[in-house]
Parts: C-alpha cells; structure tokens; sequence
C-alpha cells in the first residue's frame, strides 16, 4: 500500500466540443464545468487523507484555476507538479504528460471521453485509471459523480481494495496495414469511404462501411450501438462483434443512434462474433479508417486491412465493486 500514494490527473479541454454539436445536437460540456469536477476531486480525495498529484499541463488552466478557486487552508495542503511536457494543444499532451507519469503515479484520473483514453491506452501505462465523461457519443469512461469517483481511487490508492479486485484490464483493438501494427482503439475501428479527415467526427452512415468492436449495446450511442442491434458486448467478455454494412442496400435494414438526437438507417449484411486474438481481414476497398468515433488515418484502398482485439488495455477501476468491498473493510469508518 503506498503510505503516500500520487494521483495523475488529465483534463482534456476539447472534450465535448466537436462538430457534432453543429451536425447533430449533441450537448456541449464547458471547461467551467471540468473545472466543477476537479474541485470535486481534489477536495474529496484530500479530505481522505491523499494530497500528492501529477498533472497534465493544458493550454486553457482548467486545473490551474480549479486549484486557485479552492479554499487557502486546503490549497496549502496540496502538492502537485505539472509533467515537463511542450504543451502543443494536440493529443500528444496527452501521450507525453501520461508516459512521463509512469513510475511516479499510483492512480490516474482522466477527464475526457473515448478519444482520449484511447491516447492514455496507447502509452502502455498499467496503473489503475478512473475514467470521467466529458467528451461526446463516450463508450468507455463513466458517467459519475467526481465524489464518488474520488472515493473509488482512494479506495485503491490506500490498499482497501486491490488493483486486481476493484479493476478489470480492459480490452483493445489492434489494427494492422500490410502486415505492419498501425494503431490502436478502445472500443471500435471502423472502415469507412471517406476521402478525407477533415472535422474527424463521423456522422454520415452512407460512408461507414465495417465496424469491429469491443464494446456494443443497443443503449449506446455512437457507431458501437451498430453491433450492439444484434448482441450486447461487455468489458467483461471476451469476445469482440464484427458487422459488414451493405454497400447497395440489399441488406436488412436497421435505424440506430450514431449521433445525439439522430437516428440513422443502415443496412447490414453481415455479423459475426470473434474470438480475443482471432485476426479478421476487411473488406479491400476502405480509404480511411476511424478509431473510437473519429477519423484517424487514410489508407491505400489496395491495403490489406487486419484488426484483432485483445485484452491488454489499461486496468480500469469497476468502482462499484470497489466501493462495496470498501465498505466491508472499513474504508467509510471515521478514524476521528
């Protein structure tokens, strides 16, 4: 148990601001209010006795600010240092702040929605992570109240709970070109037409063309809840769904929600559950490929195309089962 364990904290400031709340009516989630949440955090986890942080430096001071706006007798409790990072406004924050954090946080805490935490997967870290939603169409982070989530990591950090009680590694995709690994997602990669990145978020069904995900229920929204019109996939199962849409329309036809407050009709061809570490090819053809909702890369439509999912994403803190184990052991018994 650390005897005075480190929190790294990541607030992504464009969480929740893409063009979907111009193409679709998708609510948008301020930096006033992850400012709200940090508070909340830092608050509870210091009235549990946990005062150390490492945080992500971001070009709008959402946790500068949240720091100022705390009370001076809880400020001069705090200690806290920003990663060394060259702040660029990018995903690459991300990267670099999460990687320098290896080694030197018990816990990290992240603020931002599938994007996001597909970068904090990407850097191989393997302390337990709590993740908060801020972002758009979110599969993988949780809707929660900072309190509580502050309570769950407590409840890790401070040995209550151990990381292989209260967290599940979580599962990833792994995409390949020709052969070569080319990156990585956490909840779905999906093959589309598009002939360009452009605004990265996708909203237009006539361009999605495959969906392989980790993650699928009809109660998502985003292209995960594709699979999920045919089988509910959770973090605890080990399997991934893969669906083929019709290019023609000569497949049945489905409606589901891609985008907030839309429902879309596409036809599907093709489903089939995969195994972990079973590869599957896609379809020839593809020009660009979108991990976790966006549009991440153009690829040759010549390219052999492979994805698989496998369970080597970070540990994620189940803070249900966290916080009831936390209560059998004494965790919310007042010591004063």
């Amino acid at each position: 148990m650390p005897r005075n364990p480190v929190i790294g904290l990541v607030i992504n400031p464009q969480a929740g601001r893409d063009i979907r709340r111009l193409v679709a009516y998708a609510s948008v989630f301020d930096n006033s209010e992850k400012m709200n949440i940090v508070r909340k955090l830092i608050m509870t986890l210091l009235d549990l006795g946990i005062n150390r942080y490492v945080i992500m430096p971001e070009p709008e001071g959402i946790v500068t600010t949240a720091l100022h706006s705390l009370p001076s007798n809880a400020i001069e409790g705090i200690e806290y240092e920003y990663a060394p990072i060259r702040v660029s406004g990018t995903w690459v924050d991300t990267y670099d702040a999460v990687r320098y954090m290896i080694g030197r946080v018990d816990a990290l805490i992240v603020l931002g929605g599938d994007g996001t935490n597909r970068i904090v997967a990407k850097t191989g870290i393997e302390v337990p992570v709590m993740p908060i939603s801020t972002g758009t169409n979110n599969v993988f982070p949780y809707m929660i109240e900072a309190t509580i989530a502050a309570e769950a990591v407590a409840a890790i950090v401070l040995g209550y709970v151990g990381v292989e009680e209260g967290a599940y590694r979580s599962k990833v995709i792994r995409i390949y070109e020709d052969g070569e690994y080319r990156d990585v997602a956490i909840v779905d990669a999906v093959s589309t037409s598009y002939q360009y990145i452009g605004a990265r978020a996708i909203w237009e069904p006539e361009y999605i063309r495959e969906v392989f995900t980790v993650l699928s229920a009809p109660y998502n929204i985003g292209l995960s809840s594709i699979a999920g019109l045919f089988k509910e996939v959770g973090h605890e199962n080990d399997e991934a769904i893969y669906v083929r849409l019709s290019r023609d329309g000569t497949g049945k036809s489905f409606r589901t929600a891609i985008t907030p407050g839309r429902m879309s009709r596409l036809s599907v061809e093709e489903v089939r559950e995969v195994r972990l570490g079973e590869r599957v090819r896609l379809s020839p053809g593809s020009t660009l490929i979108a991990l976790d909702g966006e549009r991440e890369f153009m690829v040759d439509p010549g390219s052999e195309l492979v994805v698989e999912a496998v369970r080597r994403g970070p540990f994620v803190i189940d803070y249900r089962k966290t916080l009831s184990m936390a209560k059998e052991r004494g965790f919310f018994e007042s010591f004063k």
